[in-house]
């Protein structure tokens, strides 16, 4: 099972490392998508709050989100009530490659769905359980590398 485990891990992170086609020779790259995807779910929330979702550090959403508007994919506005903070939204190029990739992401759920329709809600149960238990064992293994307890994202 954990060697599964690993080659999915594995796989997965050679499919985040492929740029992702968005139109005629504009592409994103993963994290590009994810910080557009997440900026979307959020419109207007201020870069420490996006860094917060995705699990980095502010320096580094404040990079990505300024690679992203210099590519015409994110505005910045600073915020009304305070001029230090700043604030993002996707602009009409934003949008579009959100919903190229939100689609993508649909498509490929969907198909994961229908295969595991076959699978009873016990077995899903305890697949999901044990799921549980690894994310855990990595949870752990993230805070003595790092020396701080791992949130949810």
């Amino acid at each position: 099972m954990t060697g599964r485990l690993l080659r999915i891990i594995n796989k997965h992170y050679r499919i985040e490392e492929l740029p992702i086609p968005i139109s005629e020779g504009v592409e994103v790259t993963a994290r590009e998508i994810h910080c557009l995807q997440t900026i979307g779910q959020n419109e207007g929330a201020n870069l420490k709050s996006i860094a917060s979702i995705l699990g980095v550090s502010k320096s580094a959403i404040s990079q990505m989100v300024g690679k992203l508007e210099k590519r015409g994919f994110v505005r910045k506005d600073r915020a009304p009530d305070n001029d230090k903070e700043l604030l993002a939204f996707l602009t009409e190029s934003g949008w579009d490659a959100f919903k190229i990739h939100q689609e993508f992401h649909e498509r490929h759920m969907n198909n994961l769905l229908s295969r595991l329709e076959e699978f009873s809600d016990p077995q899903i149960a305890t697949a999901s359980a044990i799921m549980a238990v690894v994310e855990t064992v990595v949870d752990e293994r993230m805070a003595e590398l790092f020396g701080k307890k791992i949130n949810d994202t």
